[in-house]
């Protein structure tokens, strides 16, 4: 029996033959395009063993030359290191059976010319067959082994290249990263470990006599995203439009501090919030309109207090994806767009802590299996930010004193078995105090003065339960608990404070009847309690009575009461040609239910249907068309007498696009929408009675439209980026009902966002990335004049033009990163700085008026900001 051992070269170079007829050129003798794949063996044919060979023991390695063509054939083969002549035609002879994998460019499968080791090792099989039969077989005794370990991770890495020197002797490391060899001569040898995106290693090795030599070789990681692969995911194409940003991306980009939810904003649709507050501005809608999911549980919140950091731990995250418009049923009670935020399930084999710091704040984090077996997943995280330490030095003889923070935490468990398990318990905290010193004026109001407080918080626990009954039916069942706190103070006069605890629950089947259709209903349950209180330093049917000469008494009020509504969906997917992938036809139907006790009851139905069709090879056409409605927020669908005439908002939308594959690295992607709003909650234009009438009512409309475009390069090789581009116009109109007929741009109406971004790995692990953005100012409302009121001691504004006629200046900054990591035997360390701002606008932010509405000037936005930052991991 023969055991032959293979090594693949890593300096695979494309070839590609030039005909008889073919000239030299200059794009001949170009570099030709970076390899993303190489080559890898599927097929191993083993040669017979020459007798001659056999007889006197020869073993050792052949060296071939040999060409593999698009297709993974061997079509040529020479050897360019010979071990004997009958060996080197045995290798010869069974070259052109062999079956390789095909290399690939960014263009696709391409033909490569590959050096191949083909190895002759004799095993106690083939020595029996050598020695007469009256003599025992006398295997060579192992004397020489060693385990090949990553640094810095400690991981055991199989399939690693091992090759002694003189005697050529070649072997793999096992799936546990061991390797061993017999009857290595006495002497000094070198070893040499070697395998594409890690350093070569080589070492001197003494093999003495009578004596066995083990060894723990440790090799460097050159590849950042060697580990970080696991984070690359590409989700079936079930929305018309999904995009998802890979963890290498996403941990390059300047300006998102490695968050993963932050680089949102630098997609397509996405508008950019004020002050880098980070609410999520998708086509042309509110903040409040879009929908965040975690493991399919909605929460309310996914930014931290200023934006710059999500809620949720960027290592427990294996997916984020953007979804603006076009979505399916399973997502709901939202107008805007989507982002579908999927945790990690399972912990790294080794224990893994790691802790990050920043200017903003700093984590840990530690994740592990525990269990006999290492069945049972754990990890913990939690993060704290100190801003509200470092700021005061910032403000100092300023006279005033702000102090943000926040706070969150994660723990996750999972266990598979009969049911996969997922329990997941998270939460967060943020809070604001701003105060002025006693001798600065705060205003006029003396109800207004004194010190503003701000906090609000969310904790949630979900289990995620998933089975596999057969190939053709699965389910899930969510089911969640938690509450959410909001509090806001203003010296001692204004005080409101809100809470409510909330029951999700979502299940979910898949079935499959027939290999090409897959039918999926399920419900999406939301109900719970709440409770509220309200001190104010007058009441607020004053604003609606003329005379400004009456006493301000203070009021307070609150209230508690439950809701619910459970939502059902049925989405079915049709694949109905030869290759499913040429046709996707997705149609599906949503109920919309909320009833909030003793106030309102609200029905609907959001019908939605989309498609995706493969026009040519490299290029599908894509469309959707649907009804999607949204609930009003708590303090719009409450009164004090109760049982309001409130419904829900509504909006029909249709998208057209296509997309076009430039390659195996790069998509073009271009889509058109419009989005016709309807029963939009505004306030009461007919309001005369607070306790007896509603405050708000559905009489808005408004209308959004526009295209945007996307030119991206996946992260293959050194370098990544992507060019999107957005043009787009979202307005309303308050109560046509009542004659209204002036449209006015949305507040955080944008017509031209443009993004261009790129990153690209260096030598020596150093990362290097930009950031450009370039977008169309807010709209604002002008005013030049304002008329003094003797009896409120205050002026009173009148604009100079039409409701949002005016635009802030355009806003354009340039952001930059540079990386580099530090790996050590038994732990590794990132260091990065992120310079934010490093080129901008003027970049205001809003309009600050003097008292008599006679002057203005702009409110700018965040200056430049150097971050220096690091992350080390260590695995226990």
């Amino acid at each position: 029996m023969l055991a032959l051992l293979l090594i693949l070269s890593a300096n695979a170079q494309e070839i590609a033959p030039p005909s008889p007829e073919a000239q030299p050129s200059e794009e001949a003798a170009a570099e030709p395009p970076p390899l993303t794949r190489l080559p890898e063996l599927v097929e191993f044919v083993q040669a017979p063993y020459p007798p001659a060979a056999l007889e006197e023991g020869i073993e050792g390695v052949v060296g071939l030359l040999i060409q593999i063509d698009a297709t993974g054939a061997v079509t040529q083969a020479e050897v360019v290191r010979s071990l004997t002549p009958e060996l080197d035609a045995a290798a010869l002879e069974v070259a052109p059976q062999l079956r390789f994998t095909p290399a690939e460019d960014e263009t696709g499968p391409i033909p490569v010319m590959i050096e191949f080791d083909y190895g002759f090792v004799l095993d106690s099989a083939s020595h029996e067959e050598a020695l007469p039969q009256d003599e025992e077989p006398v295997e060579a005794p192992i004397n020489f082994e060693g385990l090949v370990l990553e640094m810095a991770t400690r991981r055991p890495l199989p399939e690693m290249g091992v090759l002694l020197v003189e005697p050529e002797l070649s072997i793999e490391t096992d799936s546990e990263g061991r390797f061993a060899l017999r009857g290595v001569p006495v002497g000094t040898h070198t070893l040499r470990i070697a395998r594409p995106g890690w350093r070569t290693l080589e070492r001197r090795v003494e093999i003495t006599e009578n004596e066995a030599v083990s060894i723990e070789l440790w090799v460097k990681n050159d590849s950042w995203t060697e580990e970080e692969a696991v984070g690359v995911y590409r989700k079936a194409r079930e929305e018309v439009t999904r995009r998802t940003i890979s963890v290498q991306e996403v941990r390059r980009i300047p300006g998102t501090f490695g968050d993963p939810v932050r680089v949102i904003q630098n997609l397509p649709g996405a508008a950019r919030a004020p002050f880098g507050s980070g609410g999520l501005l998708i086509r042309g809608a509110n903040p409040e309109d879009s929908a965040v999911y975690i493991d399919g549980i909605r929460i309310p919140l996914i930014y931290h207090l200023g934006g710059y950091v999500s809620v949720f731990n960027a290592d427990l995250l294996e997916s984020v994806d953007y979804l603006p418009g076009g979505y399916g049923v399973q997502y709901g009670r939202s107008l805007g767009g989507v982002v579908d935020v999927s945790t990690r399930k399972e912990s790294p084999e080794q224990p893994r802590l790691s802790w990050s710091t920043d200017i903003l704040d700093s984590g840990g984090l530690f994740e592990g299996r525990l269990g006999k077996d290492g069945q049972h997943h754990v990890a913990i995280a939690a993060r704290r930010s100190y801003v509200d330490l470092l700021l005061p030095t910032f403000l100092k003889n300023t006279g005033v004193t702000a102090l943000p923070r926040w706070y969150d935490y994660q723990l996750r468990y999972h266990h598979k078995g009969i049911w996969d398990v997922t329990a997941l318990v998270f939460g967060f905290g943020d809070s604001l105090f701003l105060s002025t010193d006693p001798d600065i004026p705060q205003g006029v109001d003396a109800d207004t003065q004194g010190a503003a407080e701000i906090f609000y918080g969310t904790h949630r626990g979900l289990v995620n339960l998933e089975r596999e009954f057969s190939d053709n039916f699965s389910m899930r069942l969510v089911p969640s608990f938690g509450v959410d706190l909001a509090e806001f103070g203003l010296g001692s006069t204004f005080d409101i404070e809100q809470d409510q605890w909330l029951i999700e629950v979502r299940a979910e089947a898949n079935w499959r009847p027939h290999p090409k259709v897959e039918i999926i209903p399920g419900v999406d349950f939301l109900g719970g309690w709440y409770t509220f209180n309200v001190g104010l330093p007058f009441s607020p049917t004053m604003e609606l009575d003329a005379d400004p000469t009456q006493e301000r008494e203070p009021v307070s009020f609150g209230d508690d009461g439950s809701g619910w509504g459970p939502d059902f969906y049925l989405k079915t997917q049709i694949r109905p040609l030869a290759d499913p992938d040429d046709l996707l036809i997705t149609a599906g139907m949503r109920t919309s239910i909320v009833t909030v006790v003793d106030q309102y009851t609200a029905v609907g139905l959001d019908p939605r249907f989309s498609a995706r069709h493969r026009l040519f090879e490299n290029t599908w056409v894509k469309g959707s068309a649907g009804i999607y409605t949204q609930p009003p927020q708590p303090f719009e669908g409450w009164a004090p007498e109760g049982d309001i005439d409130i419904d829900f908002e509504q909006a029909a939308s249709a998208s057209l696009g296509v997309e076009q594959s430039l390659g195996q690295a790069t998509t073009l992607e271009m889509e058109g929408f419009y989005k016709d709003l309807s029963d939009l909650v505004v306030e009461n234009s007919e309001l005369t009675d607070y306790n007896t009438q509603a405050s708000f009512v559905n009489e808005g409309v408004g209308r959004i439209y526009g295209m945007e475009a996307m030119l991206r390069r996946d992260p293959v090789d050194d370098f990544f980026g992507w060019i999107s581009y957005t043009l787009s116009r979202s307005e309303r109109l308050d109560h046509p009902k009542h004659g209204d007929t002036q449209w006015y741009p949305f507040d955080f109406d944008q017509t031209h966002i443009f993004v261009a971004l790129a990153g690209v790995e260096l030598p020596r692990a150093w990362r290097a990335s930009g950031r450009f953005r370039y977008i169309t100012g807010n709209p604002y409302t002008p005013y030049e004049l304002g008329v003094y009121n003797i009896d409120e001691d205050s002026y009173t504004a009148f604009p100079s033009g039409d409701p949002n006629s005016d635009r802030l200046p355009d806003f354009y900054s340039l952001d930059l990163r540079t990386e580099k990591r530090l790996i050590f035997k038994k732990w590794r360390l990132d260091l990065y700085v992120d310079v934010l701002n490093a080129v901008r606008g003027e970049n205001a932010e809003y309009v600050n008026y003097n008292y008599d509405y006679t002057e203005q000037r702009w409110i700018k936005g965040l200056p430049l900001i150097p971050s220096f930052g690091f992350e080390a991991e260590v695995w226990l």
